[in-house]
C-alpha cells in the first residue's frame, strides 16, 4: 500500500515538473492544435518586386495621318526604379507544436484580434544610378527599321576596322559599301515624322529567394552556394511588344550549421526558433549590377532552442525570437501568394515624350549621317594616298 502511495506521489511530482517545462516537436502544417498545445510557424522572408515596364510604340505622322510605323516593332524597356519590399511571413514548412508549459500570445508577432500577417520590412528603390545614361536607349533605335539598324551596325564595323584597310581595292570596296548603307537611311522631311508613344505597365511578383521554381516569366536554379532567380515576363507582352530587359537576382547562402536534431517529430525541451542570417543579394538588369549588398533572410538562419523562462527574461538572445502563431485553417489570414503575378495598366500621359522623341530622333539621325559623312571623307582620303 505504501509503495502504491509513493508511486502516485512520484508520478504527480513528475507531471507537475513536466507541466512547468515546454517541449517542441515538428508537425505537419495542416495539423490542428489541441486545447493543451500551441501550434506555431517559424518566419521566412519573401521579396516583392514591383517593376514598371515601358512599351515604346513607334509611330509616324504623314501629313494629317498618324499611324503605326510598321517597319519597326514595339520594344519593352525598364526606365523607372524597381521597388523591392522584403516581407516577413509565416513559413508553413517549419511548423512546431508546444506541449507542456505554453507561451502567452505576447511572444507571437501576430497576436491580438487584428492579426498582423504578413509584416512589411525593408523597402528598396533600385534605380540605375550611374548607369542611367548608358541604360537610356536612343529614340531612333526604336524607329529604325531592321534594314537601317543592320546598315548602321555595318557602318560601325567599317569605322572600327579602317586601320586594317591596306590596299586601294579594299578602300574602294569599303567606300561603295558605306555609300550603299547611307542610302538605306530614310530621309526625314515634313511629311515623315516618326515618334515614340509610351505606355506603362506595372508588373508585381512575390518570390521566395530560397526556393527553386520554374514558371512562365520566372524561374530559378542553384549553382554551388548561390541561388539565381530570373524575372523575364515576356508572356504578358505577347502580341504587344518585344521584351529584352532581363532581371537576375543572385542570393548567396550563408554557411550556417543547422541543428538537425531540432528538426524532429520527437519532442525536445525548449522552444525552437530560428536566427536571421545575412546573405549577399545582387540584382542585375541584363549585365548591369543595380544593387549588391547584404540582406538578412529569416529562412537561411540557424535553428536554436530556448527555455520559456529564458525567453520571458530575454536571456541569451542576440536576436529577437520571431514566431507566428498558427491559426486553424478557417481562421488563417491571407499571406502574399508566392509567384502570383499582378499586371496593372498605369495612367501615363505620353504627350510630353512624343515631342521629345520627335526632336531626339531628328537630332540622332542627323548625328548618324554626320558620322557617316566623316567616314566617307576618311575613306576618300585613304584612296588618294594609295
Amino acid at each position: 500500500m505504501k509503495n502504491n502511495i509513493l508511486y502516485f506521489v512520484l508520478l504527480t511530482l513528475m507531471l507537475a515538473s513536466c507541466s512547468k517545462k515546454s517541449y517542441t516537436a515538428l508537425i505537419e502544417k495542416d495539423a490542428y492544435a489541441t486545447s493543451h498545445t500551441t501550434k506555431y510557424h517559424l518566419p521566412k522572408n519573401v521579396l516583392k518586386f514591383e517593376i514598371i515596364y515601358t512599351l515604346n510604340e513607334p509611330r509616324v505622322k504623314k501629313g494629317s495621318f498618324d499611324e503605326a510605323l510598321l517597319t519597326s516593332s514595339t520594344k519593352v524597356t525598364i526606365e523607372d526604379p524597381i521597388v523591392i519590399t522584403k516581407i516577413l511571413v509565416a513559413d508553413p514548412s517549419n511548423t512546431f507544436e508546444i506541449k507542456g508549459k505554453q507561451l502567452s500570445d505576447r511572444f507571437f508577432v501576430n497576436r491580438g484580434e487584428d492579426v498582423s500577417n504578413p509584416i512589411l520590412e525593408d523597402t528598396l528603390n533600385v534605380s540605375f544610378g550611374t548607369l542611367e545614361a548608358s541604360k537610356k536607349s536612343s529614340y531612333s533605335s526604336f524607329t529604325d527599321s531592321s534594314i537601317e539598324a543592320e546598315a548602321f551596325r555595318s557602318i560601325e564595323e567599317i569605322k572600327n576596322n579602317l586601320d586594317k584597310i591596306k590596299t586601294k581595292k579594299e578602300a574602294d570596296m569599303a567606300l561603295k559599301l558605306i555609300t550603299l548603307f547611307k542610302s538605306q537611311f530614310k530621309t526625314l522631311n515634313e511629311d515623315f515624322q516618326p515618334y515614340i508613344k509610351k505606355h506603362k505597365v506595372k508588373y508585381t511578383i512575390v518570390i521566395d529567394p530560397s526556393e527553386l521554381y520554374s514558371k512562365d516569366g520566372n524561374w530559378s536554379n542553384i549553382e554551388g552556394n548561390t541561388f539565381y532567380h530570373t524575372i523575364f515576363p515576356e508572356h504578358i507582352f505577347k502580341g504587344k511588344g518585344i521584351l529584352s530587359d532581363l532581371i537576375t537576382v543572385k542570393v548567396t547562402r550563408p554557411n550556417v550549421h543547422l541543428l538537425q536534431e531540432v528538426l524532429s517529430s520527437e519532442p525536445i525541451e525548449g522552444i525552437v526558433y530560428r536566427t536571421s542570417s545575412a546573405s549577399n543579394i545582387e540584382i542585375l538588369l541584363n549585365d548591369y549590377s543595380l544593387f549588391n549588398d547584404a540582406m538578412t533572410l529569416a529562412q537561411l538562419g540557424q535553428f536554436k532552442t530556448i527555455a520559456v523562462k529564458d525567453l520571458e527574461k530575454h536571456k541569451s538572445l542576440s536576436q529577437p525570437v520571431v514566431l507566428f502563431k498558427a491559426e486553424n485553417p478557417e481562421n488563417q489570414t491571407e499571406t502574399p501568394s508566392i509567384f502570383k503575378e499582378e499586371v496593372e495598366q498605369l495612367d501615363f500621359d505620353s504627350s510630353d515624350t512624343i515631342q521629345d522623341s520627335q526632336e531626339a530622333i531628328l537630332e540622332e539621325r542627323k548625328e548618324k549621317l554626320k558620322n557617316i559623312d566623316l567616314i566617307i571623307k576618311s575613306l576618300e582620303k585613304r584612296i588618294t594616298e594609295f
